[in-house]
């Protein structure tokens, strides 16, 4: 692919596998897959390029151990890693009552350990610098004109995509839970909003929550009343062992 070289700073990925898909159906089958080869390698270098700008970001709020499991084979692994947790803001201002929905993205330390992954999990997608591990809900009820918490929840983000991903320890555990009671009491926290945000979370909850759905002049609800009922999760609910 020397002839390709000069293009590097210019094409994206996408470029070249769409090339290469169209060649394919023209017969054009070598060059095909000279094009997807080439594409593949890019991807590569602009997923490692996300993963490092997402260390950065997220990397000075510590790291968590967590098991991830592949529900197929019933292999799994305990790594180190960085937690990309953002608000789902779109689906809290369409769907209310489903609840305070975080979604989180795993950020692996190291590169041994985005191999390892890559290995793993059942269908494993690094686009963005990250795996999609898991989503931690609130969910919650209006009584008496109040927001009232009743249960919290983890579900798997895809099991079909990264498979199973929990807490490894009880340390983990604790430091999530203080995390999460951070973002919602802490506006200097400055934990980023997400990937594609450049707000930080407290920001975000503050706008979507309180002023965007109402909540503060509806209810008389403050962000500290989720940090409140996150102080009462313990941390042994958080977490499992392998």
């Amino acid at each position: 692919m020397k002839y390709l070289k000069r293009f590097n700073e210019e094409l994206n990925s996408d470029t070249y596998l769409r090339a290469s898909r169209k060649l394919k159906k023209l017969g054009h089958t070598d060059r095909a897959k000279e094009l997807q080869e080439w594409g593949a390698k890019v991807e590569r270098d602009e997923e490692m390029i996300k993963w490092k700008e997402r260390m950065q970001d997220f990397g000075p709020f510590g790291t968590f151990k967590l098991n991830v499991e592949n529900p197929d084979t019933g292999e799994s692994l305990v790594g180190d890693f960085y937690l990309d947790i953002t608000f789902d803001e779109l689906a809290f201002s369409d769907y209310p009552d489903g609840g305070f929905g975080h979604f989180v993205g795993i950020i692996p330390t190291s590169e041994e350990l985005i191999t390892k992954c890559d290995k793993l999990m059942p269908c494993a997608e690094f686009g963005n610098g990250f795996y999609w591990g898991f989503i931690f809900n609130l969910d919650y009820e209006i009584v008496n004109e109040q927001v009232q918490f009743k249960k919290f929840n983890f579900w798997d983000y895809d099991d079909n995509l990264s498979g199973h991903i929990s807490f490894a320890d009880r340390s983990s555990a604790n430091k999530f839970k203080n995390l999460m009671i951070k973002m919602y009491s802490d506006p200097q926290l400055g934990y980023p909003s997400g990937y594609n945000d450049a707000n930080d979370i407290w920001e975000k909850l503050n706008s979507c929550i309180l002023v965007q759905n109402s909540f503060s002049s509806d209810y008389g609800f403050q962000l500290e009343n989720v940090a409140e009922y996150i102080r009462t999760i313990s941390p042994n609910l958080l977490y499992k062992t392998v």
